[in-house]
């Protein structure tokens, strides 16, 4: 018995110790599987703030120019409540046609919106390719983390990165609190020191041969990116991009105090904000009359990997139509799609259970929605029933 007392103590005190060693990693693997879109801006610490700039809301047309009809508006709010959203709005022409909200919020409120934050780190790759920051995305991985100047890796390259193809391997988030605390993934995930983390990773197959949907490839560009400018992340989207929008200030979950942002998720920003990048990009990186994203990156953003056609540089594409569009092969559950988009040029970012903004150039359409994640999300619906409302999609 006196054995076992002693066996007792010696591992609640390696236990202790191990805790105690990274507090911040134990205390959110404690608290991670509670956590929803809802709660996270207000748990998530620490936090960077970026810098806006904003003087004037965007406007919303007079009710005598809304072009969407009452029936088109009754059909966007029923499938929005249904699905639980938090937010909706379309933005057409000279404004905002419609905006709703749920849950008692209002425009200022923010919510979690996932791997949206993909695609705003892959516009500010596009800033640090045009600022000389980046030579190339064509550039091995090696030039900006020659930890990883080995022979198996000698032929990854940020564009292999940036088309989810870099052969990196791949794990599923798991908010459950009975993993393995040491799986690569849940470090990456909420771990206190997110460059450690991405370096562990091994390649699991060959650079560029396939799409696989992973987000230990924003985060590797995330380090690559830090280390080419040479400045905190956040300080440089504020300075690119989001002064330039007008924007209120958003913020990124950070690993530890002046570590390093979270890149394939967390970017936590208002949704009339995430409407300012969809405006920016439908306008080809215009800003009331100047041009802010280089429009040479954001048209290699939109051109279609080779391991995917819906997918660009960090952003998917709407064409070709498939009925279910998976993320990789470790995820069995596909994004669903009953019909296919009324218009070819939809290219959308895409949160987890659906957090979008849809740009729609043809159709002069920007699209917001964010809500609870729901695995019964159709990528087609929203977009769908305003095209048809505006007479795409009819025949002639």
């Amino acid at each position: 018995m006196k054995v076992f007392f002693v066996f007792v103590g010696v591992t609640a005190s390696v236990l202790a110790a191990v805790i105690a060693s990274d507090w911040t990693f134990w205390s959110r693997f404690m608290n991670i599987r509670d956590q929803t879109a809802l709660s996270y801006p207000s748990w998530i610490a620490p936090t960077r703030e970026v810098r806006g700039r904003f003087e004037e809301e965007l406007p919303s047309v007079a009710p005598v120019d809304v072009t969407l009809t009452n029936k088109a508006i009754t059909e966007l709010v029923t499938y929005a409540e249904t699905l639980d959203s938090f937010s909706l709005i379309v933005h057409r022409g000279l404004g905002i046609q419609f905006e709703a909200y749920w849950r008692g919020m209002g425009p200022d409120d923010v919510t979690e919106t996932y791997s949206m934050a993909k695609s705003v780190l892959g516009i500010m790759v596009g800033f640090a390719v045009s600022d000389g920051f980046i030579g190339s995305i064509d550039d091995p991985v090696a030039k900006y983390v020659p930890e990883w100047d080995g022979a198996d890796r000698s032929t990854l390259t940020l564009r292999d990165l940036l088309q989810m193809a870099s052969g990196l391997e791949h794990y599923r988030f798991n908010f459950d609190v009975n993993q393995n605390p040491f799986n690569k993934a849940i470090r990456l995930f909420i771990g206190s020191n997110m460059e450690e983390a991405i370096l562990r990773f091994d390649l699991t197959a060959a650079p560029g041969s396939e799409f696989t949907y992973n987000s230990a490839n924003t985060q590797l560009l995330m380090l690559i990116l830090q280390r080419a400018i040479g400045k905190p992340y956040a300080g440089y989207v504020s300075e690119k991009f989001w002064q330039p929008l007008g924007a209120k200030p958003a913020r990124l979950w950070m690993d530890r105090e002046n570590g390093m942002p979270k890149a394939y998720s967390f970017f936590q920003a208002r949704p009339r904000d995430w409407l300012r990048i969809g405006l920016a990009i439908k306008n080809n990186g215009a800003v009331n009359g100047k041009q802010v994203i280089p429009a040479n990156w954001l048209m290699q953003m939109k051109t279609p990997s080779p391991n995917n056609p819906k997918y660009g540089l960090q952003l998917w594409i709407g064409s070709p139509y498939v009925p279910e569009r998976f993320y990789n092969s470790n995820t069995p559950v596909g994004v669903k799609q009953a019909e296919p988009f009324l218009v070819d040029d939809v290219v959308f970012f895409d949160g987890g259970g659906g957090q979008r903004v849809y740009v729609i150039p043809s159709a002069d359409l920007v699209i917001i929605r964010t809500g609870m994640p729901s695995p019964q999300w159709d990528d087609g619906v929203i977009p769908n029933i305003i095209l048809s409302d505006l007479g795409y999609g009819q025949t002639q």
